[in-house]
């Protein structure tokens, strides 16, 4: 599926950070603001926000070292990309806000909404939760780095398919691109900071991160969404159910044939699977 999305491209200047942030526009309506996951790029909401632009104001963050967005010189600690949404909604006057987040996007959307709790009226977090599964844990350890740079295009996208062969080919090659940039040497790379390639995240594995994303899921007042990709083994059934012991307010859907980035591989299951939790008609 190929995407012609009529979103504006803008960008805003928040803690010394130029950003970029992808405008559907649709003003008077309820913002919502969607973060990508790490190493990603705005873009992986494009036919979500396209289905929601009727009905709320959609945002799609490149948030620091990402995308077109700048990349930072005082690092990529979790609370700086907390900071940096709390001065985005800022900065745009956005009073109260839907928070949709992939990954660490659902991470980031979970300590705001924590610390912030008037301006978020509900979130969506996407295959992401306050720990790891055991099965997940032990694929990272076996997982070989992901190469910083490619000969061709084409040697990219052939990488992309044997780590994601749930995404439709031309949708998966869109992401891919959209991710990639060609140097002066010919050679295609990422253009997410070359700190963030490779970078093991202490989210994952620290005691500390841990129980401070189960304290802000459980402190939560707003409706929560899972959406778990099925093919994915980030997000285990016993930690699913942990999460709905933690919050009465959070509920989760299941995605089949969709692996950790659910709004590429699945985009149309996707939208219909959050309408029901946004108020949105078929």
């Amino acid at each position: 599926m190929t995407v012609t999305a009529r979103a504006q491209e803008k960008f805003v200047r928040v803690n010394d950070l130029r950003l970029r942030y992808l405008d559907w526009g649709t003003t008077g309506k309820t913002p919502l603001v969607c973060m990508h996951g790490h190493t990603g790029q705005a873009r992986i909401w494009d036919e979500f926000a396209e289905a929601m632009a009727p009905h709320y104001h959609v945002m799609a963050l490149d948030q620091r070292g990402h995308g077109q967005s700048q990349w930072a010189t005082d690092g990529y600690a979790r609370d700086r990309f907390v900071a940096d949404l709390g001065a985005f909604l800022d900065a745009l006057s956005i009073d109260k806000a839907v928070l949709a987040g992939l990954s660490m996007g659902g991470w980031n959307a979970l300590l705001y909404a924590a610390e912030n709790q008037e301006r978020v009226e509900r979130i969506i977090m996407v295959d992401i939760a306050p720990e790891r599964s055991d099965q997940a844990l032990q694929q990272q350890r076996n997982r070989p780095p992901t190469p910083l740079e490619f000969y061709t295009l084409e040697e990219a996208f052939a990488w992309a398919r044997e780590n994601d062969p749930w995404a439709e080919e031309t949708r998966r090659r869109q992401d891919m691109a959209q991710r990639m940039h060609q140097i002066s040497t010919g050679k295609w790379t990422w253009r997410a900071d070359p700190a963030l390639i490779n970078f093991a995240l202490p989210d994952n594995q620290d005691p500390a991160y841990i129980a401070r994303y189960w304290r802000s899921l459980e402190s939560l007042t707003c409706p929560v969404l899972e959406v778990r990709g099925l093919k994915s083994p980030l997000v285990s059934n016993d930690i699913i159910e942990r999460m709905k012991k933690a919050n009465p307010k959070f509920s989760s859907v299941d995605v089949a044939d969709a692996g950790h980035v659910v709004t590429v591989d699945k985009p149309q299951e996707f939208i219909t699977i959050t309408r029901d939790f946004l108020g949105v008609p078929a």
